[in-house]
């Protein structure tokens, strides 16, 4: 009795700990503040279909060497697979990415804020190791806080 007291107490314990530590401790990932203006083409969209082969304007907000958040002109359906060439319009930096859309929400300039946590792909070309290898040499911006 005792013992199966003491086993259900820790158990619920160290699950308390996992909810923790997955809900309220930092991402651990550099996470830089941008304003960089970029063009993103978007290669294939699962959700997204009359989007496929348009180029946008976009502004890169927040980068990390896991994730982007953009703010594009128009709504991208949350839970979709984006496959999209991300050039940097101040430089020749080119980088083919898939990401998963995580979020949306609308801003203040009637755009749309969108988190995407990008992945690697291994059946299409995609520069996701470089992209992480190089992030930080690569990229001027400021930390963020």
């Amino acid at each position: 009795m005792i013992t199966t007291l003491l086993t259900t107490i820790t158990y619920r314990q160290s699950n308390m700990l996992l909810l923790n530590k997955r809900f309220f401790e930092k991402n651990k990932a550099n996470s830089y503040i941008s304003n960089n203006n970029i063009e993103v083409k978007i290669l294939f969209s699962s959700e997204n279909p009359s989007f496929l082969g348009k180029t946008i304007d976009a502004t890169a907000i927040e980068m990390s060497p896991k994730a982007l958040r953009l703010e594009v002109p128009f709504p991208l359906e949350i839970g979709s697979v984006l496959d999209i060439a991300l050039k940097f319009k101040d430089s020749n930096l080119c980088y083919n990415l898939t990401g998963n859309i995580r979020w949306r929400v609308p801003s203040i300039t009637g755009h749309y804020h969108i988190g995407l946590v990008l992945r690697e792909r291994s059946d299409i070309k995609s520069d996701y190791k470089t992209w992480k290898i190089n992030f930080i040499q690569n990229f001027n911006n400021r930390r963020a806080c």
